[in-house]
């Protein structure tokens, strides 16, 4: 296994960082020119109705499923080299079954919200189509267990890849559409496929680099799973729970401007959002870098890392996101205007106060990029979680004060507000101690898997 065990963790986060940088750079840049074509071709109304479609497939996926790709860098760390014998490959198994299981719980599920919760909340026909023909198609990508794959085996340079063909094929599909189908369904064709050719790298790239144990993968009984790996289903469940109001957190405001029937506000939110994102690409691969580090030294504490080599990497990795969250927030103020014009034009600029709002949002996320990965991976899931509920009351209570009378601009409020919020909680659940809410860790390091009931199969 590539741990990288003779290496300092700091260096591994930096060198893991640069190497998700490079994907997330490129997804950054051309998602610009994607935007810009999508934003000019289909207008504010059209946009919105566009981004509606998205939001909606994308919180039911995340409503749904699990994020495996967490239980396999976690649960591989904690089991330790036992990838050879098979033992690493029935653990993939089991997470691939999840997906699977999940995914068809999905294309079941996807289709009644849209159609019978669209009917309710007065979405538009064509929002409701496409939001279950997008919602199979994001079910069916399953490159969440790939993906822990090449994390857990510090395979980040063939992750990055793997990310690149997203933004790629997007890009490549924008143009098609703009030739030969500029709408809706055109544009909505493209983003389909740049999931499906995601998937598609993952698991060429997982096979490449680790083909042994991908050669192992053995789907298995879902029953049985918590008989081989103890705390993975729990695992996974609390971590669905924290990515869900994550998501929430992120889509209810344009999924509540569209409930509304304010297309053009919910494609202004949108862009601001996307244009925020964009410039914080750096907070996601810190995070996804000192998760993998953090789960590592949880696993092999009394083997690899200390506890001051963990605050030094945190310290470090903090110092470095709370820099960049400045220079985004400047960034932003003075480039925000005239990246809107130069994208979209003149008829978007009403996106330019939600963009700052969100983007100071963003960026306080960015500055606490630390918290969430070692909460996380120290079995304190529960405090993530109850942070997350936390912040998602407080923007509620907040939208439901504001969205009569300020429409998105309050919504973007609300946003900040309980951003920072949320901040503040997460520095007092760092500050009050490593306490373990969610209880033992499956596995102690370097122990051995039980038996595999299924062998015998």
């Amino acid at each position: 296994m590539a741990s990288g065990s003779g290496t300092s963790p700091l260096l591994r986060v930096a060198k893991n960082s640069g190497w998700l940088l490079s994907g997330k750079g490129v997804g950054a840049v051309l998602s610009l020119f994607y935007l810009a074509i999508v934003t000019r071709t289909l207008g504010p109304s059209g946009f919105g109705v566009f981004a509606l479609v998205l939001t909606i497939a994308q919180f039911i996926k995340r409503f749904i499923t699990f994020d495996s790709w967490q239980g396999v860098v976690k649960f591989g760390h904690e089991y330790g080299d036992a990838h050879e014998d098979g033992r690493l490959g029935r653990l993939l198994g089991a997470t691939l079954t999840v997906d699977l299981v999940t995914s068809a719980i999905g294309l079941v599920a996807g289709p009644i919200i849209c159609f019978g919760l669209g009917d309710l909340l007065g979405w538009e026909p064509v929002v409701q189509l496409w939001g279950a023909i997008y919602t199979a198609v994001l079910l069916l990508g399953l490159y969440s267990t790939p993906t822990g794959l090449l994390r857990m085996l510090d395979r980040f340079g063939a992750g990055a890849a793997a990310e690149t063909a997203m933004p790629v094929v997007r890009m490549i599909g924008a143009l098609v559409a703009l030739a030969f189908a500029p709408s809706i369904d055109g544009f909505i064709l493209a983003w389909m496929a740049s999931e499906l050719a995601t998937s598609v790298a993952y698991w060429a790239l997982a096979y490449r680099h680790a083909p042994g144990i991908v050669r192992r993968i053995r789907l298995t009984n879902p029953f049985r799973i918590h008989r081989n790996f103890p705390g993975l289903w729990r695992f996974l469940f609390a971590s669905n729970i924290n990515l869900t109001v994550t998501t929430l957190i992120s889509q209810a405001p344009i999924l509540l401007l569209g409930s509304f029937g304010a297309a053009a506000a919910a494609g202004y939110y949108r862009l601001a959002a996307q244009l925020s994102n964009s410039m914080t690409k750096v907070s996601q691969m810190l995070s996804r870098a000192i998760f993998t580090e953090m789960a590592r030294s949880h696993a092999y504490a009394d083997r690899d890392l200390s506890r001051r080599e963990i605050a030094h990497v945190l310290k470090r990795t903090s110092a470095a996101a709370g820099l960049a969250a400045a220079v985004i927030a400047v960034a932003l103020v003075f480039l925000g205007k005239p990246l809107i014009l130069l994208m979209s034009g003149a008829e978007y600029l009403p996106a330019y106060p939600l963009l700052l709002l969100l983007g100071i949002s963003a960026a306080l996320e960015v500055g606490s990029v630390s918290i969430d990965p070692l909460l996380l991976a120290t079995d304190r899931t529960r405090q993530l979680v109850v942070i997350r509920l936390a912040t998602l009351a407080i923007m509620l209570v907040g939208i439901a004060v504001s969205l009569e009378r300020h429409g998105p601009l309050g919504i973007a409020w609300s946003v900040l507000v309980s951003t920072v919020a949320a901040l503040v909680l997460r520095v007092i659940a760092v500050w009050r101690g490593p306490g373990r809410d969610a209880g033992p860790a499956p596995a102690h390091a370097g122990s051995d898997l039980p038996p595999d009931p299924d062998a015998h199969e």
